[in-house]
């Protein structure tokens, strides 16, 4: 039986971005500009520590996994903005199921030489 989240685990905001390639207009050179695909609620979650050094083994100690409610949009996304920084999308392990609440589980990665954009 698949894991029960609460609505009040969904307690941090969380945006979706794709990248597209725009010219530069000074210097012409191909630059990436973030775009907004959605914002929604997520639910981070907490791992054992049987599971984190699975993943340590797997080079996968620096990501953190969080829940969303189902949205088909979320397979675009290669970034996300949560707690004002920047993350790449890892993995998304979607839920397609017909039930009438379903979530996505999404794996980010804090993106290196990303500041905080506010």
């Amino acid at each position: 039986m698949p894991k029960k989240l609460l609505h009040s685990s969904f307690n941090q905001r969380i945006e979706f971005q794709t990248v597209n390639f725009v010219a530069d207009d000074l210097t012409g050179d191909t630059v990436e500009k973030p775009v907004s695909l959605f914002k929604c609620w997520c639910a981070p979650q907490r791992r054992t520590m049987s599971q984190q050094f699975q993943l340590t083994g797997l080079g996968l100690d620096d990501t953190l996994t969080v829940a969303i409610r189902h949205n088909d949009k979320v397979q675009e996304a290669t970034l996300a903005k949560y707690k004002n920084e920047i993350y790449e999308v890892v993995s998304i392990s979607p839920d397609d199921t017909n039930n009438y609440i379903a979530y996505d589980y999404v794996v980010i990665r804090k993106k290196k030489g990303a500041g905080k954009r506010g």
